[in-house]
């Protein structure tokens, strides 16, 4: 139920998005942020539930190192180029909102709309040279053992090692920026609205209409950054071990978690942007008539 959600939610905005672009030719920074973060996750649950699906209708052969090795390799670059969108969507709310005299900070308002399709090409390339640099350490890791046999006994391992590496390696850049700029931005909108309610106390009479808005901001900014950080940490988790903790467990656990961040964040998501929540009231509308 999780992945349909989520399949849904993000095929949404994909699709509305790509309707706009064929209509207007041209779409926003944000929408193009938006929209190249629900593909990739789209991708990312539709490769998830196939594996689901096919590991109950046939489990001996779709777990053979020939079959799981392909999948392992695909499912770890969709989810590299996730977390590089997510952290990219974090920069572009932290630059666009957040309040910093700095001159850096300042010539990236100016020129963040060109900056972001190289932002995210820039995404997907790093995540492509991590995942075929880390597989290929693997392989040549695997054929380096002289005794086949021992290769194959260990290829499972060497497997699991390496998919824990990719996702370490890998994930290093996109979770300290999107930390850095997600802190900065929480900090920045604090500041602002602490500032507005000392106005406020100080002049009755006085009312900021955008203050709903910045409140509003700093839950949503609030919401993303402790849904990615329990995502990050609950996929860690599912590929690393625990010895204090049993592997059923684990896995149900945080499988649970990491089927649920894609859809619950891109429901915010959907719910936060004017004109997704406006188009989505509609469809319901027509539905109910």
């Amino acid at each position: 139920m999780e992945l349909l959600a989520g399949v849904v939610a993000n095929g949404y905005i994909v699709a509305l998005n790509c309707i706009d672009w064929v209509k207007s030719r041209k779409l926003t920074s944000y929408d193009k942020i938006i929209t190249s973060l629900a593909f990739s996750r789209f991708c990312l649950q539709v490769v998830v539930s196939s594996d689901n699906f096919l590991s109950k209708l046939y489990p001996d052969f779709f777990y053979m190192n020939e079959t799981s090795s392909p999948y392992t390799v695909t499912w770890m670059f969709i989810n590299q180029v996730s977390l590089c969108f997510a952290s990219c969507l974090s920069v572009f709310y932290c630059v666009k909102i957040a309040s910093v005299n700095q001159a850096l900070f300042n010539w990236l308002k100016l020129r963040l709309s060109k900056l972001v399709p190289w932002l995210l090409l820039g995404s997907v390339l790093y995540c492509l040279v991590t995942t075929v640099a880390f597989t290929l350490f693997s392989y040549s890791y695997c054929i380096s053992s002289h005794n086949s046999t021992d290769c194959l006994s260990r290829n499972v391992t060497i497997s699991d090692n390496n998919t824990f590496l990719i996702h370490g390696i890998g994930s290093i850049s996109p979770i300290i920026l999107f930390i850095a700029s997600s802190a900065l931005l929480i900090i920045s909108l604090w500041r602002h609205i602490r500032k507005m309610n000392l106005n406020s106390d100080l002049n009755p009479s006085f009312r900021n209409p955008t203050m709903d808005a910045h409140v509003r901001a700093l839950k949503s900014v609030v919401s993303f950054f402790i849904l990615y950080n329990i995502y990050y940490m609950a996929l860690t988790l599912s590929i690393g071990s625990l010895a204090y903790v049993s592997d059923e467990l684990r896995i149900t656990v945080c499988t649970i978690i990491v089927a649920a961040y894609p859809s619950l964040h891109s429901i915010v998501l959907i719910l936060g942007n004017p004109k997704l929540k406006l188009a989505s009231a509609r469809i319901l509308h027509s539905a109910n008539c």
